[in-house]
């Protein structure tokens, strides 16, 4: 089978904490063949750079400003608490809270880590993040397939997706896929993680993808 993926198919696989990593892995194990566009590779660059970034300097302040007579009972809430307590509500903070389930699940497993322990688990996963991430982005990079340069506007399709409140870069993802669907004879599915892309993607009847998944496709 042959798919056309959004950018948050490739940030999910790349990130071990990204909260979508599960169900990208099942994505990459579904199909043979998996497609993005240049838009979605690069727009997958930016948001692989910045996501890091963000994760990195969190991780790194995590560690400096704990202190042991902070592991009084601490758990996962108090780490959410931590956040809110020194983050302002930003796309920043929404980053960050938005990988506390996988990184406590992949690194502390434990409902009351120790200081020394849970130190411990910060600094494997600011690791993965400064090593193992460039593996997983290297493996989905060296696998997945680049479609053809789209040269058509499709200036009406565009203007219906922007009517379903999708606008650029992902109107420009999903024309794309369309366009890739259109040059082959080969069955399509088109997979993004955001929903006003699914629903797009599903009413709009100038598609004609062989299915579109989104994230309720996906455990």
């Amino acid at each position: 089978m042959h798919s056309f993926v959004d950018t948050n198919v490739s940030i999910g696989f790349m990130f071990s904490i990204d909260p979508l990593n599960n169900k990208s892995m099942s994505v990459f194990g579904e199909y043979e063949y998996i497609f993005w566009s240049n838009c979605v590779k690069d727009e997958s660059e930016k948001v692989f750079k910045n996501k890091r970034k963000i994760l990195i300097e969190f991780f790194k302040d995590l560690s400096n400003n704990l202190k042991p007579e902070d592991f009084q009972n601490f758990t996962y809430d108090d780490l959410k608490k931590y956040i809110y307590r020194n983050y302002s509500k930003n796309k920043k903070r929404n980053q960050i809270l938005s990988s506390l389930g996988k990184f406590w699940s992949n690194y502390v497993d434990e409902m009351f880590p120790t200081y020394d322990s849970f130190i411990n688990s910060v600094n494997n996963c600011l690791s993965d993040l400064k090593i193992s991430v460039y593996s997983r982005k290297n493996e989905w990079e060296s696998t997945v397939l680049l479609s053809e340069l789209r040269t058509e506007m499709y200036i009406e399709i565009k203007n219906k997706l922007n009517s379903f409140k999708v606008h650029s870069p992902d109107d420009k993802i999903i024309l794309d896929a369309h366009d890739h669907n259109l040059r082959n004879e080969f069955l399509l599915d088109f997979i993004t993680f955001d929903k006003d892309c699914c629903d797009a993607a599903s009413r709009i009847e100038d598609f004609s993808f062989n299915k579109v998944k989104g994230i309720s496709d996906y455990l």
